[in-house]
């Protein structure tokens, strides 16, 4: 059985297996797949963008610099330094400010679910006025055995965000790690997983290396981490993903 195989792995190990393609959807500011870290790892892109009521979809040529922030570049290169076999789907819904609309973010999230992308990383949420669409495309995801990743809010307000705060979703929360591969396990709280996002080196859009901080960047280090399992055991559903991280991580201090 693969979750019974599974929990006898260590996660960092599995970089060295020989694993499955795995398509991870980047729901973000755009990707520069033109970074040397990133070269024939973005597989296809897309832009959404909202004019007025209607919302358009493009299709950039593939690789070419698609991130208007920098954002969605550092997402990217913090999964495929921990996910080798990770291959990235970018969609765009993002602008220059790293703002977007709430029907953006849910059109771009459309998108990458139709995509067929195993994974999808939402670093980035909206408030409680979107949890209904938000809910049924995260019931959608997990009936079709896509696994999504989200943040929470770098500063709560009412909520800890959408779609985080859903439980279909797997909610990560900024911790700081000698290990990008450690996780915390927060079972008293919505936001369940704990994971290192404290000054992360990653990918510059345009070049070279930055550093960051942020649940944004913890989200991708368990994004990556999905690539990992789910490369290794493809049989594995979006519950037994969150099962086998809740098997290695350790219990928050309450």
């Amino acid at each position: 059985m693969s979750l019974r195989s599974a929990l006898q792995v260590d996660l960092k190990t599995l970089r060295s297996r020989k694993l499955r393609p795995v398509t991870v959807a980047v729901v973000d500011s755009g990707v520069d797949a033109t970074h040397r870290e990133l070269a024939g790892r973005v597989v296809r892109a897309v832009r959404v963008e909202s004019a007025g009521k209607e919302i358009r979809i493009f299709r950039p040529r593939v690789p070419q610099n698609a991130d208007v922030y920098g954002h969605g570049t550092a997402v990217a290169s913090i999964i495929t330094q921990i996910a080798p076999n990770a291959r990235i789907v970018d969609v765009r819904v993002l602008d220059a400010n790293n703002v977007c609309t709430g029907e953006t973010m849910i059109a771009g999230f459309q998108h990458a679910i139709e995509s067929g992308a195993r994974i999808i990383n939402m670093s980035l949420a909206t408030s409680a006025k979107f949890a209904g669409p938000l809910h049924e495309l995260c019931q959608t995801a997990y009936r079709q055995n896509q696994i999504v990743v989200a943040s929470r809010r770098n500063v709560p307000l009412t909520d800890d965000g959408f779609p985080a705060e859903i439980a279909t979703c797997i909610g990560v929360d900024i911790g700081r790690f000698p290990s990008p591969f450690q996780l915390l396990f927060a079972e008293d709280r919505v936001i369940e997983f704990v994971a290192h996002g404290d000054q992360v080196v990653v990918a510059a859009a345009g070049g070279g290396k930055t550093t960051v901080t942020g649940t944004s960047f913890a989200t991708p280090a368990v994004a990556g981490m999905c690539a990992l399992l789910v490369g290794a055991y493809p049989d594995l559903r979006p519950f037994d993903v969150k099962s086998l991280l809740r098997a290695f991580s350790s219990n928050c201090p309450k």
